[in-house]
């Protein structure tokens, strides 16, 4: 067994699960994916069951396991402490890493069966990662008991070979997120129509996919928004810089929120971002300094943010600036690699002993 084995149990489809497998590889490190749902990864060993309802995850546990252990892992990691967590407590293997996201947190928190499980899941894992401190004091809150082993690693972003120039024109702005309620594109829409009437030209592009799609569609036509509002469909992660580049600044109008990656995304291309005032999201805006925290579910204070932002070019630059600097000194890809990695190599350590 090579100390860089790695099983991951989690969701091949996911640009987080595909970012992780891409960076662990290379530091060297030999990957295993197992998913439920979703597509093989390129140049990597990846096992896909199919996902016909969540009743899979119980069904096709003992098939997970049986693979994870045809490759002798040094260690095992799971992503999302839901379904994939059985997963792992199915399997018992230490050391076990499992990667909290937080929509399994709130998830499995809402009823005391579910609850129980989760602590059960947690429990017999060797370690715990969190993204952001929002999240470390949320589990730590849930389960004081496993305190000592939280790690806080946050998602980082890469740095784009270079920061570019606002556009010229009227301003636009963009939403890259799911059209799903948790993300909250009514309340920016609903904004965006009290904005028309302060700057008619103004250009909003929303990149995602989601249930409420139709619904958006909807309302951008009954509140006479064509001009203004584009649902432009699902961004390739590979064409998301691209597309930042497109806008003077991003909205990230959420009701809940763990982290905030698209905010950092945005900060690297040295574009200031609007966000509410959730979760994990002022760790990643830095209000009035960074972008403008507003309430969540609040149309008109968001509006309010649009205008002043939109209206004033020069500080538009200057948050974008202070951004790209904040995400350098905090949030590098490299540094969450390098996180990710002594942890690993910690775990395998002891457990060789």
């Amino acid at each position: 067994m090579s100390a860089k084995r790695i099983v991951i149990f989690g969701f091949a489809q996911s640009v987080h699960i595909q970012r992780w497998v891409a960076g662990l590889q290379s530091r060297g490190y030999e990957i295993k994916l197992i998913s439920l749902g979703g597509e093989k990864l390129p140049n990597t060993e990846t096992v896909i069951f199919p996902h016909d309802s969540r009743a899979e995850y119980i069904w096709k546990s003992g098939d997970a396991v049986r693979e994870a252990k045809k490759f002798d892992p040094a260690l095992v990691h799971v992503h999302y402490a839901g379904g994939f967590g059985l997963w792992s407590w199915r399997m018992g293997f230490k050391p076990t890493v499992i990667s909290i996201w937080g929509s399994d947190l709130r998830e499995f928190s809402k009823s005391w069966p579910k609850l129980s499980f989760l602590r059960a899941t947690l429990n017999q894992a060797t370690a715990l990662t969190v993204t952001s401190r929002f999240l470390l004091e949320s589990t730590k809150s849930l389960f004081p008991d496993l305190e000592k082993r939280l790690e806080f690693i946050p998602f980082g972003v890469e740095l784009p070979n270079e920061v570019p120039p606002l556009p010229a024109g009227p301003p636009r702005l963009c939403f890259i997120k799911h059209y799903e309620p948790t993300y909250a594109p009514d309340i920016l829409i609903r904004a965006m129509a009290e904005v028309k009437k302060e700057i008619p030209d103004i250009r909003l592009s929303m990149a995602g996919k989601g249930s409420m799609a139709l619904q958006l569609q909807e309302m951008i036509q009954s509140l006479d928004l064509e001009d203004q509002v584009k649902l432009v469909g699902w961004i390739d992660k590979d064409w998301v810089y691209h597309f930042i580049a497109e806008h003077n600044f991003m909205v990230m109008p959420s009701r809940n929120e763990a982290f905030g990656v698209a905010a950092l995304e945005a900060a690297a291309c040295g574009r200031p971002v609007i966000g509410t005032t959730v979760g994990g999201i002022p760790e990643v805006i830095l209000s009035n300094l960074t972008g403008i925290l507003v309430p969540p579910d609040d149309p008109t204070a968001l509006a309010e943010a649009i205008i002043k932002l939109a209206k004033d070019r020069a500080l538009q630059q200057q948050m974008g600036e202070a951004g790209q600097r904040y995400v350098l000194a905090n949030y590098t890809w490299d540094k969450s690699l390098d996180l990710m990695c002594s942890l690993y190599e910690r775990l395998t350590d002891a457990a060789n002993r």
